[in-house]
């Protein structure tokens, strides 16, 4: 089995978990990226989890103004409990932490620890190390990406919730990239109303920002 198909295997299992009371308020699937280890690239792990309009509602209304998809897009808001999947560096996971281990090791990506106790690291080693790590990152990154995309074409999103729901991909280590990731896993259609959403939230940004120069 390739660390492919056990994220694929996986991230079924996981929807498959939702609860059947739930899945007709279940409007966006989250997929959040993370490490165990601390931010060790080498070990990272993806938790899946879910938003409901019920939760949303849940949210005090005046946090929800004046933008009300502040609560439903940013992941800030979400319950991000996650029972329902760990896939990868996770004690919940052995068998995807051994095939990551060992399908990056094969690609050479993986590097062990300097084991020296004394002294300063070499620039060349950190650069390597860095370099590494964000291979690593993108690595797993297109693994989650695949995932999504295979869940939508496969039909699984559709057969279990009743339709089209888009997936949120997320890392708080890197704010700010959850756009690219997620506009990567989704058909257009799927997440447009998401998008719609960061990019006004970018604009708002670029406004201030502007203002704060004139001033």
């Amino acid at each position: 089995m390739t660390f492919q198909d056990h994220m694929r295997r996986m991230g079924a299992r996981a929807l498959e978990s939702f609860p059947e009371a739930l899945r007709p308020q279940i409007y966006v699937v989250s997929f959040r990226i993370w490490r165990n280890d601390s931010f060790d690239d080498r070990h990272p792990y993806l938790a899946i989890g879910y938003n409901t309009e019920d939760e949303l509602r849940r949210v005090p209304a005046g946090q929800r103004d004046p933008d009300p998809d502040e609560a439903r897009w940013n992941y800030a808001w979400w319950p991000l409990d996650e029972i329902t999947g760990v896939i990868g560096h996770d004690p919940a996971d052995p068998t995807g932490a051994a095939l990551h281990t060992a399908e990056v090791k094969e690609l050479g990506l993986w590097y062990e620890d300097d084991g020296g106790d004394e002294g300063e690291a070499d620039d060349d080693d950190d650069d390597e190390v860095s370099v590494r790590n964000e291979l690593l990152e993108l690595h797993f990154d297109e693994a989650c990406i695949d995932l999504a995309r295979h869940l939508h074409s496969s039909g699984r999103i559709t057969e279990i919730l009743g339709r089209p729901v888009p997936i949120v991909l997320f890392d708080m280590y890197r704010a700010g990239y959850e756009e690219t990731l997620t506009e990567a896993a989704n058909p257009p259609e799927v997440v447009a109303d998401y998008l719609a959403w960061c990019r006004e939230e970018e604009a708002e940004e670029a406004g201030e920002a502007e203002a704060g120069e004139a001033a």
